[in-house]
């Protein structure tokens, strides 16, 4: 159910209650004298009820607190420690005077601890008679300690806990600081503005977390070296989020209704019907047990009297008209329920003109009509002025009902006095009341907000990935300013890299590509944003294809059983990156063209010269071979020289053990065994390239 603004608002609403109905006279039932004349008085009518059972709970609050919910309200009562009688009712019964608990105990002649509350929590009203316990304190506590949301049931218990709590003086002080520091407790309860706050930022987390994460991770790989972009593991990690998100928000907003009152049975909101109904049945006139003394024995007697001299068959009903009964609050809805219950039992007689009157300081009144021969249109307009207040005739007796009694009497003469017509229906059928059991059920956190929330989350995404670019670009900038790039180990474009023997065993290549892949990966991470777009893509193509390669199991590490000439392709590719990373970041930047390495060995790096060689195996004349400075300048050859002695070629040809022989493997030329460095075709290559050897990785392992 709806509820207040706040405590302190609705302790001015209560107070202001009790002064309205003290001045007025309503307060007759604050002590025994009360009960000489007239009917019983609402004191009485509650005394009887507790003497049946110590928790009452008015049948006119089936919304927030149904009948079914006494046993609760019971098991609370007994904690106290101390005979204990409780009174649940609507406002208009709740306010009523601060002596009514006075009044009630004196009817009821037993002492104990007599508690009242109204339907939508607040601060329980106290009474104490022949028991030492410190209720006021405790009902003051209550009142600063629980939010404006708490419930009725909640309420009392709540209070119980502070009168067991030894505490009750200290608390009540410490929640008046609170409260005249403009403190204020937190909500217990998800309202369902709360759910569509939930359910927007669901919508916003589940699009705007994964996709911040594929561009942001696409962006960062695209600035680390631009085509390879291995997407396959972004978009894993991206679902895995969005899953998470989907999962975990129904466990995060878990609150399903927005209240804790507990629901109604169908008995429960029948109840009240089936009281008033039989009251109309035995007497047109119904005054609720509550609103007993607001009408006088002898106007109650002339509205009797006026009923009875009308042509139509009328019924008048005066009750407590709350949010929390089973109409909603809604008179025209009383009166349709009233009429279903007579007509059932009674036929056509149930027909008729059904007049509701609140019982409440509001006043309001609802005429309608179901079966009277009267005209519904011209009957509302010469009543609309009395609805709320206002018209009829003038009585002295009006200084002690508030109006009620002339509001009443002068829609009777209206009755009288309207044109008739063929059996009317009700002016304006009356619309259906939220069901009770439903309305403070909270919606799906998938519905409402989500939708426009999935929306939001993409531009959200969109304006954190802005935010994110512009700051790794900033980042970077300052790097470079206030930190050179590392030297990366070379001579230059055309220099060669360290050297390593001609025969080079698994361990001794393991153990290069290890920390030569590292010291690439640090160099290509600090290199500076100037570096020429399709340079930066060059070496990302190697250092993508080298990673690959040697750390196919994915944990970071050179593979333990990688053979030798995964390893020797995997390092030529790491040293061919390492060389276009130099040239990109020195004066004679280049990024396009063939980067062919020394074909005697393609761990020398890129070929600086050609030489006219055969190599070991190959047939036919020599043939024009990219070499290294270092190779050129062993075997020299062009002109009218003859090409190097195949001994001479040999003893510089790279050469590695033979996958799966074992320790003791012969040691066979890099380009006939299995591999991306293998040669092609019949003849043997006359050159190998980078951009050929990262071809070869890619189809081998099925990466496009």
């Amino acid at each position: 159910m709806a509820r207040g603004a706040g405590h302190r608002a609705r302790w001015r609403a209560l107070s202001a209650a009790v002064l309205l109905t003290a001045t007025t006279g309503l307060g007759a039932a604050t002590g025994t004298a009360a009960a000489a004349d007239g009917p019983a008085t609402p004191a009485a009518y509650l005394a009887e009820q507790l003497r049946e059972n110590p928790v009452h709970l008015s049948d006119q609050l089936p919304r927030t607190n149904p009948l079914s919910a006494r046993s609760a309200f019971a098991e609370a009562a007994k904690r106290t420690g101390v005979p204990t009688y409780v009174l649940v009712l609507p406002g208009s019964g709740a306010a009523r005077g601060k002596g009514l608990l006075a009044a009630v105990h004196d009817r009821l002649g037993k002492d104990g601890l007599y508690v009242l509350l109204g339907e939508d929590g607040g601060s329980p009203r106290t009474e104490t008679f022949g028991v030492d316990v410190p209720a006021r304190d405790a009902a003051t506590a209550t009142l600063f300690e629980l939010p404006y949301d708490a419930g009725t049931l909640e309420v009392f218990r709540h209070f119980v806990g502070v009168l067991r709590s030894g505490e009750a003086a200290r608390r009540a002080e410490r929640g008046l600081e609170a409260s005249r520091a403009g403190e204020e407790p937190d909500k217990l309860h998800t309202g369902r503005t709360d759910r569509e706050d939930q359910s927007f930022l669901t919508g916003i987390l589940l699009t705007g977390v994964p996709v911040f994460l594929v561009v942001t991770g696409w962006y960062i790989r695209r600035r680390r070296g631009g085509k390879g972009l291995r997407l396959r593991l972004l978009v894993p990690v991206a679902a895995g989020a969005a899953l998470a998100i989907g999962a975990g928000a129904p466990l995060v907003f878990d609150d399903t209704r927005s209240d804790a009152d507990p629901p109604p049975t169908a008995a429960d909101l029948r109840a009240r019907t089936v009281r008033v109904a039989e009251g109309l049945r035995a007497d047109p006139v119904y005054i609720d047990p509550l609103g007993a003394g607001l009408l006088s024995p002898a106007q109650l007697e002339r509205l009797r009297e006026r009923v009875a001299r009308l042509d139509v068959p009328v019924r008048v009903a005066v009750v407590p008209l709350v949010t929390a009964d089973e109409s909603a609050g809604d008179g025209a809805r009383l009166a349709k329920r009233l009429h279903d219950r007579l007509h059932d039992r009674l036929g056509k007689d149930g027909d008729g003109l059904y007049v509701i009157a609140d019982a409440s300081e509001r006043g309001e009144l609802e005429l309608v009509n179901y079966g009277a021969r009267l005209d519904s249109a011209a009957l509302r307009e010469a009543t609309e002025d009395l609805r709320f207040g206002g018209g009829g005739t003038e009585d002295a007796e009006d200084s002690e009902d508030g109006g009620l009694y002339r509001r009443l009497d002068g829609a009777l003469r209206a009755v009288g006095r309207a044109p008739h017509a063929p059996p009317g229906r009700p002016y304006l059928e009356p619309s259906a009341a939220d069901d009770a059991v439903t309305e403070d059920v909270l919606p799906s956190l998938y519905a409402g907000d989500f939708a426009p929330g999935l929306l939001m989350g993409v531009v959200g995404a969109a304006a954190a990935f802005g935010v994110t670019a512009a700051g790794l670009a900033a980042a970077g900038r300052i790097r470079t300013a206030i930190r050179p790039a590392p030297a990366v180990r070379g001579s230059g474009a055309g220099g060669t890299p360290s050297q390593l023997p001609a025969r080079l065993p698994a361990g001794r290549l393991r153990r290069t590509a290890r920390q030569e892949l590292d010291e690439l990966n640090a160099a290509f991470e600090a290199a500076p944003d100037r570096l020429p777009d399709a340079v930066r893509a060059r070496v990302w193509d190697c250092l993508d294809a080298a990673t690959l390669l040697l750390d196919q199991e994915g944990d970071n590490r050179v593979d333990a059983d990688a053979d030798a000439p995964t390893l020797a392709a995997g390092l030529a590719l790491v040293r061919a990156g390492r060389a276009l990373l130099e040239r990109g970041a020195g004066p004679a930047a280049r990024g396009t063209g063939k980067l062919r390495l020394c074909i005697l060995d393609p761990l020398h790096g890129p070929a600086s010269a050609t030489g006219r060689l055969k190599l070991p195996g190959e047939t036919g004349a020599a043939r024009p071979r990219p070499l290294c400075a270092e190779c050129r300048a062993a075997l020299p050859t062009g002109g009218s020289r003859p090409a190097p002695a195949a001994e001479t070629v040999a003893a510089r040809l790279l050469c590695l053990p033979v996958p799966g022989a074992g320790r003791s493997a012969p040691y066979e030329p890099y380009h006939r065994l299995p591999g991306p460095l293998a040669a092609q075709g019949t003849g043997g290559s006359t050159e190998l390239t980078a951009d050929l050897i990262v071809r070869r990785v890619r189809e081998q392992l099925g990466v496009h």
